[in-house]
């Protein structure tokens, strides 16, 4: 048993509290220990000055940018264990902080190396009935921790995967109590893709000891009397229940509470009612705003009056009132709502309703939030019509003990200006377009919003929505209107037990209606295994560790009980998220699946499978991506995600898109490079440095006079007719350092043109000069045309930091439908502004025109005026 599960075996969910910090200035004495003191629920470890010392690590192989082999990282973990004592003595200790990658902390020679840290503290005898721990939010990206001499535990976050769970170390049985401590911790950066540190919320707690019961609730270990409080959220909140914050622990055992109420990633701490009154933040996990996740009652299942009148593609959110009998809200089996309606064209649909619990967002600092329950009906049913007329409908409800039903009722849809759902168009399926006929072009950045640590994943205190509702405004206000982010970027949706978090639903289903308000349209990435099986099988919950079926990697991908609590996570996911328009695909079975070294097949008709699923019981029909590659178009896909468009050698966005485009141009379907740019290239031993993996992967390096990769890839998916650019996977960056003017002016450039509409055929433009590349999109009675320097890309002008040289007195022959009088308008490609209009006559279905000096690139549209 690893120290994380007896940690959580003997009930150690710690209740931790910001605003009873403990400060090193107060607390430090002679011997420069921090003493943690009797008063103090917690010690904030961030601003206390830790000590290190820097080595160099030992590998077989220098550039590695996503993380060493396994082969390697065994050596490493083994000399780990043995190191500590030799290192505690010698010489050169420098002081350091901790909270923050270290590049971010002023200490950028860390990356890559591996780094020791010590911190000497004292914890007074008076503790000993209490449970002590060391937490932090994450580690990168190896990183060993020793108690008085002692290995006690490693822990490693993995590059691409989420964060499963904090770091949470019980230090009770190799603590000192009475005297000082010396806690040492070993920072092995071993991904070069991204800098190392301890990473977070960085802290030594204490705890009176307790279990948790199967239904939620504390039993504390030694049985003490009196009155306790539980304090929540890192120490910022504390369970009441009414105005009572005081329970006996008699009243603990017996809550019932679900389990993402109460959650172990931000620690839950059990104290003396009178300790923690005094230290306990201002914020309330309110009991009474709980949802039950459990119900008795007799089956009744009610539907109060709806509008008799809403619009086309309007949400409509029905009223559902419910009683019944089931142990788990969320396990369609013991509970199962539905609504079944008769559209006006006579088509049956049915639709699920879904439990939830909703919450009120709270800003902790600038880079955290928590979430405190608010009381709601906690059964929620969506629906939006498609179709105008007369709908009818009833609902359906069954638990263990029948069946139940609502009266009939029906409302009218009305017309609306409302886009409706993407679709591929018959017209052009090369290209996506909305039900009401408008074409879509699909303009970045990709990428997640990340703060500095870059915490991915696993831990929703460090996904703030009030930061992540800026980021997207300002990608919107720019013009963009694509995102391509991972399901998972939350956290884990579908917990032990079968149930789906809470606060990881919210927040989610909260940044997909913001898309939805913006117009931003979202490749839904979803999968809940290839991030999660690095940590192993006993991390999941279709693990017989946790009860599920499932006793090796291989059987989560056939055994019938894995697949069909799968299922009852897409079906949450399905019932509460596809109604919206925002979702633009799906995508399910993401990159690479541990699965495929015992078989590929399996894992290809594994995905398969999960999508078929989705189309049964997703009534909106949105398009499907089988995986990445060809085969999503052989196993029944709609599109194709281009999963190999990422800068491997010194080739630029134009020239690896035309290469690609031979690959793929041949399938006439959507095609989408989800995400790319230069970030996996490996720079060479130059002026800038030694040789680096995934050198411009941060953003913090990246040094160029504009985003060029994003710029030229945006222009080039356009000619290309690709049915997204620009998908630079730094969009966070991008919006930071204020270059989504490339994605304002394409958006210009092409307002008021429909892609669909008109029948754009990709022709090559003649151009007098070597050194420009011509593209041009033409159609009856009109021409679109891009000209580009082609020594203006990331590697020339940005890396190399080449100013490239101005082309003068070129001109261009472009392609033309029908001969006639044409109106021609040049455009600025960063401002998105025409910035000269000139007549010129056809020859031979051609226009001849004089470029003007073209330092980087320039776009045209030649207007069909006066046919002849």
């Amino acid at each position: 048993m690893n120290t994380r599960e007896s940690f959580k075996t003997t009930g150690i969910v710690v209740l931790l509290l910001m605003c009873c910090i403990t400060l090193h200035s107060k607390a430090a004495d002679d011997s420069g220990a921090v003493s943690f003191g009797n008063d103090k629920l917690l010690m904030d470890l961030r601003q206390t000055d830790w000590e290190y010392l820097e080595k160099d690590p030992s590998w077989t192989n220098k550039v590695a940018g996503f993380g060493r082999s396994a082969a390697d990282m065994k050596r490493d973990a083994e000399s780990a264990k043995v190191e500590c004592e030799t290192v505690s003595k010698a010489e050169g200790w420098k002081p350091i902080r901790v909270g923050r990658r270290w590049e971010n902390l002023g200490h950028p020679e860390l990356n890559d190396k591996v780094t020791w840290l010590k911190l000497k503290f004292h914890v007074p005898a008076e503790m000993k009935s209490y449970r002590l721990g060391f937490f932090c939010t994450a580690v990168d990206d190896a990183a060993d921790f020793y108690l008085n001499g002692t290995h006690l535990v490693r822990k490693m976050y993995v590059w691409g995967a989420r964060v499963p769970e904090p770091v949470n170390i019980d230090l009770t049985s190799q603590l000192h109590f009475g005297g000082e401590n010396l806690l040492m911790i070993r920072v092995n950066d071993s991904a070069q893709a991204r800098g190392g540190g301890i990473l977070g919320n960085v802290l030594l707690y204490r705890t009176l000891p307790f279990e948790r019961t199967s239904r939620g609730g504390i039993t504390l270990a030694s049985g003490p009397t009196g009155a306790f409080s539980v304090v929540l959220h890192l120490g910022d909140a504390l369970l009441t229940k009414g105005q009572q914050s005081a329970f006996t622990g008699t009243e603990l055992s017996s809550m019932e509470v679900p389990p993402y109420i109460l959650r172990d990633d931000e620690l839950v701490l059990v104290f003396p009612s009178e300790i923690a009154g005094k230290a306990a933040g201002s914020h309330r996990v309110q009991l009474d705003e709980v949802c039950p996740t459990r119900d008795e009652r007799p089956l009744a299942v009610r539907c109060d009056k709806l509008p008799t009148r809403v619009e086309q593609f309007e949400l409509l959110t029905i009223p559902v009132e419910l009683a019944a009998a089931y142990d788990n809200a969320f396990d369609p089996r013991q509970i199962n709502v539905q609504a079944v309606l008769e559209t006006p064209s006579g088509k049956t649909e049915k639709v699920a309703a879904f439990f939830w619990q909703d919450f009120t967002s709270v800003a902790i600092g600038e880079d955290e939030e928590i979430l405190l329950p608010r009381k709601c009906n906690p059964w929620r049913l969506y629906y939006r019509p498609r179709e105008t007329g007369i709908h009818k409908f009833h609902i359906l409800a069954q638990d263990k003990t029948g069946v139940s039903r609502t009266p009939d009722q029906k409302f009218e849809v009305t017309t609306s200006n409302r886009k409706g759902f993407l679709r591929v168009s018959r017209n052009d399926p090369r290209f996506f377009e909305f039900d009401n006929g408008e074409s879509y072009f699909g303009i970045g950045p990709s990428g997640w919003f990340r703060d500095a640590n870059y915490i991915f994943g696993g831990n929703p205190r460090h996904v703030s929505t009030r930061r992540l509702d800026e980021y997207y405004r300002r990608k919107a206000e720019a013009g963009s209107n694509y995102d391509y982010c991972l399901a998972e970027f939350f956290g884990r949706l579908y917990t032990q037990g079968g149930y789906i978090d809470q606060h990881v639903a919210w927040k989610c289903e909260h940044r997909l209606r913001l898309l939805e308000e913006l117009g931003i349209y979202w490749v839904t990435c979803y999968d809940d295994l290839c991030r999660s099986t690095c940590y192993g099988l006993d991390t999941m919950p279709y693990s017989a560790a946790q009860g599920g079926p499932c006793r090796s990697i291989a059987e989560l991908y056939v055994n019938e009980r894995a697949l069909e609590m799968q299922r009852d996570h897409l079906r949450y996911f399905v019932g509460r998220m596809s109604d919206s328009p925002a979702l633009l695909v799906w995508s399910i079975g993401d990159e690479g699946q541990a699965g495929s070294g015992f078989s590929h097949l399996m894992v290809r008709s594994w995905i398969k499978e999960l999508q078929n699923y989705v189309r049964t019981i997703d009534v909106y029909q949105h398009p499907h991506i089988m995986c990445e590659g060809p085969r999503s178009i052989a196993d029944g896909g709609d599109a194709i995600i281009i999963p190999d468009w990422y800068f491997h050698r010194d080739v630029d966005a134009v020239t690896l898109s035309l290469e690609l485009d031979q690959k793929y141009g041949k399938f006439n379907c959507p095609l989408i490079n989800p995400e790319g740019g230069m970030v996996e290239w490996t720079k060479p031993a130059d002026s800038y440095g030694p040789k680096r993996a995934l050198y411009y992967l941060t953003g913090e390096r990246w040094t160029f006079p504009e985003a060029i990769s994003f710029h030229n890839h945006l222009w080039i998916s356009l000619f290309l007719k690709n049915a997204v650019g620009g998908t630079e996977w730094m969009g966070a960056f991008i919006v930071q350092r204020n270059q989504m003017c490339h994605a304002s002016a394409i958006r210009n450039y092409l307002a008021g043109e429909s892609l669909t509409k008109l029948h754009w055929e990709m022709t090559k433009p003649e151009v007098s000069h070597a050194d420009l590349r011509g593209f041009c999109l033409q159609s009856d009675g009109k021409s679109l045309v891009w000209i580009q320097n082609r020594y203006y890309n990331w590697l020339e002008a940005g890396h190399q930091g080449k100013v490239p040289p101005g082309i003068k007195d070129a001109r261009i022959t472009i392609p033309v439908k029908k001969d006639g009088n044409y109106r021609i308008e040049l455009w600025d490609t960063r401002s998105g502004n025409v910035t000269a209009t000139s007549t010129a006559q056809s020859t031979d279905k051609a226009v001849s025109y004089a470029l003007p000096s073209i330092d980087k690139d320039v776009a045209m549209k030649l207007i069909l005026v006066e046919q002849k």
